[in-house]
């Protein structure tokens, strides 16, 4: 089954499909947060919110559907608050909201994210600095034995800055797949882009693009990788890779 990155509705409530005359998904009578307010006041933003919350519930129906149907469900599930998180609620203007939102549902890829930053868009110091998990991996096939075992593993990152560009960075990372097939970003040159670094790849027939976002996340400073349609990870590392949804912490 192919990995589905979706997840559940935070604190909106957004999972509750409501009829309000703003066509949001959750009651703007009830908004408190700037995300909130700015959705309620944005007839685009509120018509894209609504969209969102009718996909995710069909996401989740159409898990009955799945041999796998909790697995689904439950990645469903996680992906949602990831793309909350880690991604919506990271924007601070309408043009970052509506980006994340069209992307998230399908209605634009690719699009350009470059933008013209000034001092209040530039990153803050948690957005550099290193990164890692630690995790255990399959092996199989240990000392010529077919036999699937698990081995401890680290996956690693580091956002390094550039001297009087704060918003470039030069990423480093090494990342481990099942039977320690591993992957590397040597000397990558990243950009910011409002709420997230991007990496790009021309080295393909068409330009691809790594998206990392860095954000609070269960109490503390962490690290979402974004690779849209698996496209920058099988260019890099072949079908053994896949970087999209892997979180990293802080160090």
């Amino acid at each position: 089954m192919k990995k589905l990155t979706l997840t559940t509705i935070s604190t909106l409530g957004i999972y509750l499909l409501s009829t309000y005359a703003n066509s949001a998904s959750f009651d703007c009578n009830k908004a408190s947060t700037w995300i909130e307010k700015t959705i309620c006041k944005s007839p685009e933003l509120s018509k894209l919110d609504e969209a969102m919350a009718k996909k995710y519930i069909k996401d989740l129906n159409n898990a009955a559907n799945d041999e796998d149907s909790e697995v689904y469900k439950n990645n469903a599930i996680i992906d949602q608050k990831l793309w909350l998180n880690f991604q919506r609620n990271t924007c601070k203007d309408t043009k970052c909201l509506i980006r994340e939102y069209e992307e998230h549902i399908g209605e634009k890829t690719g699009s350009d994210w470059n933008d013209d930053l000034d001092s209040s868009d530039l990153p803050d110091k948690n957005a550099f600095g290193e990164f890692s998990k630690n995790f255990q991996i399959l092996v199989y096939n240990v000392d010529g034995k077919r036999n699937n075992t698990f081995q401890d593993a680290t996956n690693t990152l580091s956002i390094n800055k550039v001297d009087n560009k704060p918003h470039i960075s030069v990423i480093e990372s090494i990342l481990i797949f099942n039977n320690l097939h591993t992957c590397e970003i040597e000397g990558s040159i990243a950009t910011w882009s409002q709420n997230h670094w991007v990496i790009y790849d021309n080295s393909q027939d068409k330009e691809v693009r790594l998206r990392l976002y860095p954000a609070p996340y269960k109490g503390k400073n962490q690290l979402l990788l974004r690779d849209v349609d698996y496209q920058f990870s099988s260019g890099r590392c072949g079908v053994r890779g896949y970087f999209d949804s892997i979180i990293l912490e802080r160090q």
